[in-house]
């Protein structure tokens, strides 16, 4: 998927068919405020429960944050497999227990450091790595989250996870600090990478700013932050920052169905000319599901899988 892709989307009434939006909200989170706090004013501002999110992002970034409206909070596992991109802030010659600049300092160090060495070392820290996640993370260890025992001081074995770093890019350089974009797979946890570089520079380091760009196949520049989408919502339309559901997966292949398919597919059936779309349509190395628009209205109708050994089946529904 070429994460350059950007999916436009057309400004349209807020209210359509008389049902409130369903899809996506990319919001452009500040810094200084949780993602709790984020789905908290949307509810308000689109007087609904049904709103989530597609991966969090800590008080102390800002940045793009996918969210989730009535029937798109379904995506909900669809969206949360990107990809993601960040542009990150490292502070050398400090070490905190959360491994940002708002944790605790454990250790600090005199920098000596020159640009090659810094960027020497960051571009060696790419690709997959087995390493420990952040003891301050919410990752459950005996059905507790890991920050619960650090914050009780607690004893606890941190778990490790494969992470992947790619795209790493220098974006600017100071006596001790640097600032980079870089982009990861699923999970991953970009405080980690800069703890890593700074142990490779023998200084450590912690994350001083982040803030997410990419969350695909989505960038920030078709974000809008909250103040913007609340004036657009009081003047009853969706903006550039809302995604339809038939826009919200476009690196899903689709079909599309009319009529007695139609019905038969809202009441949780697949027609046997379906079927056959599907038989034609699927390729099982390709394709983990195929999305099913109607054909006279343009919804997104269903996300169809196949189950090996069992065949096709549905695994979304949607209702509008």
């Amino acid at each position: 998927m070429n994460e350059k892709l950007m999916v436009k989307v057309p400004t349209t009434n807020l209210m359509t068919n008389n049902s409130t939006f369903n899809g996506l909200l990319l919001v452009d989170k500040p810094s200084g405020i949780s993602s709790h706090d984020v789905v908290a004013r949307l509810r308000r501002i689109l007087q609904t429960k049904a709103v989530g999110h597609s991966g969090t992002l800590d008080p102390l970034a800002s940045g793009l944050m996918v969210c989730l409206i009535n029937e798109g909070t379904k995506l909900s596992q669809y969206i949360l497999e990107g990809d993601k991109g960040y542009r990150v802030r490292a502070q050398f010659g400090v070490r905190t227990d959360t491994l940002d600049t708002t944790g605790q300092v454990l250790e600090t160090k005199p920098v000596d450091l020159t640009k090659e060495m810094i960027l020497a070392e960051a571009a060696k820290l790419h690709g997959e790595m087995e390493v420990e996640v952040p003891i301050y993370s919410a990752i459950k260890v005996q059905g507790k989250k890991l920050y619960e025992y650090a914050r009780g001081e607690e004893e606890v074995q941190v778990p490790k996870k494969v992470m992947k770093f790619w795209d790493i890019s220098p974006v600017d350089v100071g006596p001790d600090w640097a600032e980079f974009d870089i982009k990861c797979s699923k999970g991953s946890y970009i405080r980690t990478w800069v703890d890593l570089l700074g142990k490779a520079l023998g200084c450590g380091a912690a994350m001083s700013s982040l803030r997410r760009t990419w969350s695909a196949p989505y960038l920030i520049p078709q974000a809008q932050t909250l103040e913007q989408i609340e004036t657009t919502v009081k003047g009853g339309s969706a903006g550039a920052a809302f995604v339809p559901m038939d826009l919200a997966l476009p690196q899903v292949k689709r079909i599309r169905v009319k009529g007695q398919d139609r019905v038969l597919l809202t009441n949780g059936q697949i027609s046997h000319d379906l079927r056959s779309q599907l038989i034609t349509a699927f390729k099982p190395a390709e394709d983990q599901y195929i999305q099913v628009i109607d054909q006279d209205g343009g919804q997104l109708l269903a996300l169809i899988g196949l189950d090996p050994g069992k065949g096709f089946a549905l695994k979304r529904v949607f209702k509008y």
